[in-house]
């Protein structure tokens, strides 16, 4: 089979869509049992999706993603290259709509341009594939004043992404300067074992008065991010079967794969190979 497109929907809007709303250029499902390379566009948008069937990774200039089914979706910027990596053996199979339209470009610095969607309601998920059914329906029958249509169903769309990221829930407060450089710092290089006092220094304050401002804004003592960050990267890595369990270690700075297998144990309550158990991980060399 390859790469099967039979069930995508490719749609050629109108000059005044592309200029004034959201317009939809393609839209349905896409089957792999291959590796799918995607080079950068040279034009803004976005590609919304979720996985029907199957699993694999999603790689990218800046990380990568373990893709599979449940209720969570990506979202990602074309203007970056991105290739999907099946799970050996099965097929991936995605479905989702590629967008863009005036200011995807401040969406996507706000949602995040390479960004997965964990919906704690069902809803949330049905609700976006509803409107994409809608879509379809719509780009392939062409009523009157169609694409002001799939202008309202994307916006629908971009309006429940905003809710799940709780972008509009609260006024925005100032970030003070000190722990928006931490998160730069660590956003830039997440793999990193960081430390606090390096974070300090850094962000141009004391050691203490880091610890303190950092709990009052985020709500977490900086131990607690870096300890969540560090396990959010290993379990990232340990989705992906090329990766050895001492890879993962050494990719995170660890000083050894027993070091890191103490770490992921304590916060997690099992061992990398019980996480890769559950995950369905393919076996590695180090299996």
């Amino acid at each position: 089979m390859a790469i099967s497109f039979d069930r995508l929907h490719r749609v050629e809007p109108s000059p005044e869509a592309r200029r004034l709303l959201w317009h939809v250029m393609s839209v349905g499902v896409v089957a792999r049992d291959e590796l799918e390379h995607h080079e950068a566009h040279d034009k803004p948008g976005a590609f919304l999706f979720w996985v029907v069937s199957g699993r694999g990774t999603l790689q990218f200039k800046s990380g990568s993603f373990s893709v599979r089914t449940g209720p969570r979706c990506w979202l990602l910027d074309l203007r970056h290259p991105r290739t999907y990596v099946p799970e050996p053996g099965r097929k991936l199979v995605t479905s989702g709509l590629r967008f863009a339209g005036p200011g995807v470009e401040a969406w996507l610095d706000l949602l995040g341009c390479e960004s997965e969607f964990v919906f704690t309601q069902p809803s949330d998920l049905a609700g976006i594939r509803r409107a994409q059914r809608q879509i379809i329906e719509l780009v392939t029958r062409r009523p009157r004043a169609y694409e002001w249509q799939v202008h309202t169903l994307v916006t629908q769309v971009l309006g429940l992404l905003l809710r799940v990221r709780g972008v509009l829930s609260e006024p925005a407060r100032p970030m003070p300067r000190p722990v928006a450089r931490t998160l730069d710092a660590v956003a830039a290089n997440p793999a990193r074992n960081w430390s606090a006092r390096e974070l300090a220094d850094r962000a141009g304050i004391s050691y203490s008065g880091l610890r303190s401002i950092f709990k009052q804004v985020q709500g977490e003592t900086l131990k607690q991010f870096l300890q969540r960050i560090r396990l959010e990267q290993a379990r990232l890595r340990l989705c992906d079967p090329r990766l050895a369990i001492k890879d993962v270690a050494r990719e995170l700075d660890f000083s050894s794969e027993h070091y890191f297998s103490h770490f992921f144990r304590s916060a997690t309550g099992m061992s990398p190979s019980q996480f890769r158990l559950m995950e369905k991980v393919p076996p590695t060399r180090d299996a």
